[in-house]
């Protein structure tokens, strides 16, 4: 080969090499472009609530796939992991049962206040017939940033939206917000007016008169999905004796010996129009607690940890919640306007049986002072019991729990299934049964049943 041929195809070689590395850059570029789209998942609503929302989910984001309950709201995530560039970033769903506000803007102002931002800009969006009022904050020196959005919803709910992006080349957060607020829905499907109305028909007739008609005590044994025993739980509903001390009490406790020992025991007292309420709770559960085995080692272990709550309702609209025991805490919260005390939703259960009112959306207020939502469906004259007059179902959403209650004509439970970790079904007895199949609670069973019948825990 000749000196000039050696050359001509040492220059091609360069110049292949040189039109290799642009190409790969290139790709690269396109690839890291691509990363940085911004796709949006599938629709993920609020069973029964009318509202669904979509968030990014592919190229680096992990979306939830349901909405979660938390304390009184829905909470939906998607997170964006931390790249070898440092940019990350969450948006965070927020459907508020009872907001603690009085206006969106002031919740803003309120939000931005907590960063050091050199920027601020506020700005109100239409959704369907909505309008959602945002702030966009970017901090001082940085490439952080916030976008805070907040729709006020019927009946005293919100839906909160917080985008937050840390450190990358690029602000990411206004194009988050423009897909996910063009992909949200909002719709009113009229159940929660329907809960409002059950609930306020229950107020105005009074707790004792429209509970008259219900046993005044349930012993049930519980057997798990194997319908082995594997506990019991004992209910109770005391009515005030007269006019002039106009007091419910409700009352339960319960065992369970698998899959992990758990024991609980609630008084509820309340004034006929439930806007004087006070809860107190007592629970021992087996749970995972850490054990330091060595300066290095931790190793889990399940030990008995006790917990007890007070909550109490003065007025009809906040709640003092103090919570003893490892998660220790104390706080105030609104009440929602469709709220009923868990204890007493069977009155919920006759008044829409008394109205023909097959399905309706309240706000559970749990024992321990937690709030959740939850649909009430009536079936007439199931098929899988047909000794059964209907069968009525309480979702609670967003932590998967469900209550059947089987009812005859007459109003008595003929059995109860629940579905939370496992099914369990719980069948009505009599006392002795459950002292005969649990000799070793005999005494605490007839102690707890004759003290709550006294008023006391």
């Amino acid at each position: 080969m000749s000196y000039g041929e050696k050359m001509r195809k040492h220059s091609a070689d360069k110049i292949f090499l040189f039109g290799l590395l642009v190409v790969s850059l290139l790709l690269a570029y396109l690839v890291v472009r691509a990363k940085r789209v911004i796709l949006l998942g599938e629709a993920v609503g609020i069973p029964a609530v009318g509202i669904s929302v979509r968030l990014p989910s592919g190229n680096g984001w992990q979306s939830d796939k349901t909405w979660r309950h938390d304390e009184d709201t829905l909470v939906l995530r998607s997170v964006l992991r931390a790249e070898p560039s440092g940019q990350s970033a969450q948006v965070v769903c927020i459907y508020r049962l009872a907001g603690a506000r009085d206006s969106g803007r002031a919740w803003l102002e309120e939000q931005a206040a907590d960063f050091p931002a050199e920027l601020c800009e506020y700005g109100t969006r239409r959704i369907q017939q909505t309008d959602l009022e945002w702030v966009h904050i970017k901090e001082a020196g940085h490439m952080s940033s916030a976008l805070a959005a907040a729709a006020a919803l019927a009946h005293g709910r919100w839906l909160d939206i917080e985008i937050t992006q840390v450190a990358g080349e690029d602000e990411i957060v206004q194009q988050v917000f423009d897909k996910v607020t063009q992909n949200i829905t909002i719709e009113d499907n009229g159940l929660l007016e329907d809960g409002l109305r059950i609930i306020s028909q229950i107020k105005a007739e009074g707790l004792d008169k429209v509970t008259a008609g219900l046993d005044e005590s349930y012993y049930y044994l519980v057997k798990d999905s194997s319908r082995r025993p594997v506990g019991f739980l004992v209910e109770m509903l005391v009515r005030p004796a007269s006019t002039d001390k106009a007091q419910i009490q409700a009352a339960s406790f319960g065992y369970i010996t698998e899959p992990y020992r758990w024991e609980t025991a609630m008084m509820f007292k309340s004034n006929v129009g439930l806007d004087e309420m006070v809860w107190e709770t007592e629970t021992e559960q087996n749970r995972l607690v850490q054990i330091r085995r060595g300066p290095l080692t931790l190793q889990g272990q399940r030990q008995a940890v006790k917990s007890a709550s007070v909550v109490s309702v003065e007025d009809s609209n906040k709640m003092t919640v103090q919570r003893l025991g490892p998660d220790q805490v104390e706080f105030e919260t609104r009440i929602p306007e469709a709220a009923i005390p868990d204890a007493v939703i069977t009155a919920a259960y006759v008044q829409m049986l008394k109205s023909n009112t097959d399905r309706i959306i309240v706000d559970a207020i749990i024992s321990d002072g937690r709030i959740k939502p939850a649909v009430i469906s009536v079936t007439r004259k199931p098929a899988d019991a047909p000794q059964a007059d209907c069968v009525i179902e309480t979702e609670y959403i967003g932590d998967g729990q469900t209550e059947q209650t089987y009812l005859d004509s007459r109003m008595h439970v003929i059995k109860k299934v629940l579905k939370l970790n496992g099914i369990y079904v719980l069948e009505p007895v009599d006392m002795e049964e459950l002292t005969r199949r649990f000799p070793e609670r005999a005494d605490y069973i007839l102690q707890r049943s004759q003290a709550m019948r006294n008023g006391r825990l």
